[in-house]
């Protein structure tokens, strides 16, 4: 059985206008089984009653940033929405199901198990890239039983400048600036990912140095000058290709919600039926909700 083969640019919701490319083979079987588990747990939610609502967040380590500090954030925002919005509401974090978190790798190991995959070997040929997360999500935020416009979901909350401030400065710390750099050495104490991550045990820091030794000692501090920069000006979905291919996913599904009711009497549809947009914390302004924006992953 040929375990992972290139694939063409598709639509994962047929007639939904986004396209991806995607590995077929085994990465697409075990996010398949991804995507019926967490259409479990949007199903669950909603027995209980529960609204909701869809975390588009950072995730990969792009531009400075690691995906550990990202799923760091992205809880903390989780745990803060559910603290002021109360119980009525469900939270999909999208962190919580992808290989850059530890909740996300063992769930993605027990599907491969349950089909008979061999993991490592699946990694070592090839790991899934954004293509094949997009086109999971692209499935469990637009596909439903009433015509695929995103019926399983109240609103997507899109994570931004403000939530990561409160989130580095949750430790007291009275400046941005402190609050990255308390945890970022918190980090390099406590975990070993992090600590290997950032750290470069070739370096020899009381010996002379050489012109090598010397760029590696510039690598090691614009790394962490790197790290300072993302958090403290860029790490929101402003900056994340997945959360622009989910202002595509959100502003595409109230389109089709709008034309689905449109009539004579009312050109562009009815806006009573839209999914709610919230970026940082507030409710994303009439212009923006119906402005297109960059692709992401999206071909």
């Amino acid at each position: 059985m040929a375990t992972t083969t290139p694939a063409l640019p598709r639509e994962p919701v047929p007639g939904f206008p986004l396209r991806f490319i995607w590995q077929t083979g085994d990465w697409e079987r075990i996010f398949d089984a991804q995507h019926d588990l967490i259409k479990r747990d949007i199903a669950r939610a909603r027995a209980e009653g529960r609204l909701v609502l869809y975390l588009s967040c950072p995730i990969s380590s792009r531009g400075g940033g690691w995906s550990g500090t990202n799923v760091d954030i992205a809880r903390h925002v989780e745990r803060l929405i559910l603290e002021r919005w109360g119980e009525a509401f469900f939270v999909l974090n999208p962190t919580q199901y992808q290989l850059e978190s530890k909740a996300g790798t063992g769930l993605i190991t027990s599907h491969a198990k349950q089909l008979n995959i061999d993991l490592d070997r699946l990694q070592a040929m090839a790991m899934p890239g954004g293509g094949d997360y997009l086109r999971m999500w692209t499935r469990v935020l637009v596909e439903d039983d009433r015509g695929n416009l995103g019926y399983d979901f109240d609103a997507f909350y899109f994570l931004g400048p403000g939530d990561v401030f409160r989130f580095f400065t949750a430790g007291k710390s009275q400046t941005l600036t402190a609050g990255i750099r308390d945890y970022f050495a918190r980090k390099m104490q406590s975990d070993s990912d992090f600590r290997d991550a950032f750290s470069d045990p070739s370096i020899s820091w009381g010996a002379p140095g050489n012109a090598a030794a010397t760029v590696k000692k510039a690598d090691w501090s614009a790394q962490r000058s790197d790290f300072l920069r993302f958090y403290a000006l860029r790490a929101s979905a402003s900056f994340s290709l997945g959360s622009h291919d989910e202002w595509a996913i959100l502003r595409l599904i109230n389109e089709g919600r709008r034309n689905r009711s449109a009539t004579a009497g009312m050109l562009d549809g009815d806006t009573g039926d839209q999914l709610a947009a919230f970026f940082d914390g507030t409710q994303v302004s009439i212009a923006a909700a119906q402005t297109p924006i960059s692709r992401g992953y999206a071909v």
